[in-house]
């Protein structure tokens, strides 16, 4: 099978002015497609259409739309006029995200609801928003989760469920989808060097940093030329390294043994 074309093709972003989506922005906008952005902050947006318009081989004027995934009404406003506009979807990727901190009997039930609002029910508006233009090009629907979306740990009871519900959310799409011939993906990225991890280890707990010490941080560039790179072979299931393939692999053939390696690091974390 030869590898996809996104040269004129109509591709969405959410959460594209920074981190992961902004990287993977910078690959489609160099392949000459039609780019849109969608995002909350507008300054940002400004700003990231203007550098990715100077990437487009042929000058193209890409598109933004300032809109909150996790409100159904913007969400679906942004995607219906961008799919009237073209008459399709291409590619949509789901990447907006965001994070709280804290044990989960310390957090706010309104923390804890935004998150499940913006990380999934805003992945989720979308892709409904845009499954019929999705449907009319035979185009592809992709979600980023993470690691933390197949294996829960402690301090991420804000995060790692609404990541687990997006892998549900792509396994059930993936098998709907055929009937419309649209392809499903889903991206498991490791740490990645972007705004939202700084910002993270600089408000973490003690335990999060203890698990984190001995993970190779990945480039938002890296983790997106492995994605693109997939998208382009319409693969489902997306890893970024082998570190992360083996963690999946392990804990789900030994989550007993997982639970035990991942106690004992946050038990020696305690006792500095």
């Amino acid at each position: 099978m030869s590898a996809r074309s996104y040269q004129n093709k109509v591709v969405v972003i959410t959460g594209g002015s920074s981190g992961i989506g902004f990287a993977m922005a910078k690959i489609i906008a160099a392949q000459d497609a039609q780019l849109v952005l969608i995002a909350r902050d507008e300054v940002k947006l400004n700003a990231s259409k203007k550098t990715l318009e100077n990437l487009s081989p042929s000058g193209k004027a890409f598109d933004i739309f300032s809109a909150d995934v996790s409100h159904k009404e913007a969400i679906t406003k942004a995607i219906n006029s961008i799919g009237e506009k073209y008459s399709k979807i291409d590619l949509l990727i789901c990447c907006a995200g965001i994070m709280s901190f804290g044990k989960f009997k310390d957090q706010s039930v309104e923390d804890l609801e935004e998150c499940m609002d913006v990380n999934y029910y805003g992945c989720m508006y979308a892709a409904r928003a845009a499954w019929k233009y999705l449907r009319n090009s035979k185009g592809q629907l992709s979600f980023v989760s993470s690691v933390a979306g197949y294996m829960g740990l402690f301090g991420y009871s804000s995060y790692a469920p609404p990541k687990f519900a997006l892998m549900g959310l792509a396994e059930s799409l993936r098998m709907e989808a055929k009937d419309d011939d649209i392809n499903v993906s889903i991206i498991y990225p490791p740490d990645t060097d972007t705004p939202f991890l700084q910002y993270e280890h600089a408000n973490t707990l003690p335990e999060c940093k203890a698990l984190a010490a001995n993970i190779k941080v990945k480039t938002a560039d890296f983790v997106a030329q492995k994605y693109f790179s997939a998208l382009q072979k319409n693969k489902f299931e997306i890893y970024c390294d082998m570190d992360s393939k083996l963690l999946r692999w392990f804990k789900n053939n030994f989550p007993g043994m997982a639970n035990y390696f991942t106690w004992r690091i946050i038990e020696k974390s305690r006792k500095k």
